[in-house]
């Protein structure tokens, strides 16, 4: 016969360990998009993913803390030749910067959220890496969150360099086109809540 000290015990156990592995999960929708924003000594350009064509998921630990960020983690791989520029010439520059052919996909992974993404226009940061042509670098970014019915949006902007990912900013004409070192990579996740 099991003692009933034993039987408490376990509960108490079982519930801590159910406690802990809870988690909320939001699924990112398809029409998620990643913009590359830049400019050249001459004028500025964009280059989009308009829609990210496929569903992934952010899974959200609220339970588990790391310096204060919410543990989470979800990683979107993004096909570089997605990416349009709104001109041939440059969308075929920045394909070849990037490297496409060895390193097909922009990967972010985003690991920590200062808060659950369930609060209606307010401010969070994400703890994100960021892989380019092979190379991470990791970084805060600032999100703003919005509510659109059922749906929940985080839009956040991060200035990255060429040069941190080893790579080198494209020039056009013998250099007299050089695109600068710094873009602003803007990420924007529609998201949905698991039910």
């Amino acid at each position: 016969m099991i003692h009933p000290f034993f039987n408490i015990s376990f509960l108490i156990l079982l519930s801590f360990v159910s406690f802990n592995n809870h988690k909320d999960t939001w699924i990112i929708k398809s029409s998620s998009r990643v913009t590359v924003n830049g400019s050249t000594n001459i004028n500025t350009f964009s280059c989009k993913v308009s829609s990210y064509g496929k569903t992934d998921s952010l899974h959200c630990f609220p339970n588990q803390k790391n310096q204060g960020y919410i543990q989470v983690h979800t990683l979107l791989k993004v096909p570089v030749k997605q990416f349009d520029c709104g001109n041939p010439i440059m969308t075929k520059d920045l394909q070849k910067t990037l490297k496409v052919t060895q390193f097909p996909h922009v990967i972010i992974e985003l690991n920590g959220l200062s808060a659950l993404p369930n609060q209606v226009s307010t401010a969070i940061d994400g703890q994100a890496v960021i892989t380019l042509a092979g190379v991470k670098r990791n970084y805060i970014i600032p999100f703003k969150t919005t509510k659109q019915q059922n749906q929940m949006v985080l839009n956040g902007k991060k200035y990255i360099r060429f040069t941190e990912f080893k790579l080198t900013p494209p020039t056009k004409l013998g250099g007299s086109i050089r695109v600068d070192d710094v873009l602003e990579v803007e990420v924007t996740l529609v998201m949905e809540k698991k039910k």
